[in-house]
């Protein structure tokens, strides 16, 4: 692969490349510290995506090890807010040296997904299947309107 010295203008005998893999091994610094502070401190984040269709918007979020009753989905006009609760209680007892521990930990998180239209609670679907979260949000829309664009010819 060549240099990228005559991408630029005369005057910058600039080579861009040790600037950009600078860059990539600063990428790599932060994500493998982001992976290490999620084990760390034993963070399970979740993720989400969305998808358009003509009639409908999906929006699946992964939800391994979740169950039913630790999942929240709130409307907020065109926002839905999924929200994850999760609560462990860590109890040790020895009766023979009179020790006694107890350990509580809470984490809560939540993803906020904002569309173009509002949110119609009536005929919006959930489901929860094998860590898969899945919502069916149909388009109720009908004043969207989308305009053409002219090609400037005069250039």
């Amino acid at each position: 692969m060549g240099s990228n010295r005559n991408n630029f203008p005369k005057g910058f005998g600039l080579d861009m490349a040790p600037f950009r893999d600078f860059m990539k091994r600063m990428d790599t610094v932060f994500n493998e510290s982001s992976k290490k502070l999620n084990t760390y401190f034993n963070l399970k984040p979740f993720w989400v995506d969305v998808h358009e269709t003509e009639s409908e918007v999906l929006v699946e979020a992964e939800l391994p090890g979740y169950k039913r009753d630790q999942i929240e989905l709130e409307i907020i006009g065109n926002q839905l807010r999924i929200t994850v609760s999760d609560s462990v209680v860590h109890e040790e007892k020895n009766d023979k040296t009179n020790y006694y521990n107890k350990e509580q930990s809470f984490q809560k998180m939540e993803r906020l997904v904002t569309l173009p239209f509002t949110i119609s609670e009536k005929d919006t679907t959930a489901s929860l299947k094998d860590g898969i979260l899945k919502i069916s949000i149909p388009k109720q829309n009908s004043s969207r309107k989308f305009l053409g664009i002219d090609e400037d010819t005069q250039h």
